[in-house]
């Protein structure tokens, strides 16, 4: 069965470019344009993995992270931010973020990291 991979992103490009690479490579992707989504898709149906930006409408990366955080069966789910404000490693690391890619990414490396992290 296909991992789930949620991805939280208001750029809908961004958003479309990375739904398309992770189904070719055979994940699930449930798309969604900000946290507050995000955090409503996870209570719905637990995903295997989320990405998500940091900056958003609505609510940002950060805040949803802690909402998942809060919520005892979603805390476990890993969380890679991608996003092009690189000074925010340091707050991502004290909220269990497992993984922070700097926009633009690679293919292969947005694939890696998401593999890396995804329970067998």
């Amino acid at each position: 069965m296909a991992k789930t991979i949620l991805v939280v992103e208001d750029d809908e490009d961004m958003r479309n470019w990375l739904g398309r690479h992770l189904g070719n490579a055979g994940y699930t992707v449930v798309s969604v344009p900000n946290g507050l989504q995000a955090a409503a898709a996870c209570l719905k149906k637990k995903p295997d993995l989320v990405i998500t930006d940091l900056h958003m409408p609505t609510m940002g990366g950060f805040d949803m992270v802690k909402i998942l955080n809060s919520e005892k069966g979603l805390k476990d789910i890993p969380v890679i931010v991608l996003s092009a404000d690189e000074g925010r490693r340091d707050r991502g690391a004290a909220l269990g973020v497992v993984e922070y890619l700097a926009k633009p990414v690679e293919v292969d490396a947005l694939l890696k990291a998401v593999a890396s992290h995804l329970v067998k």
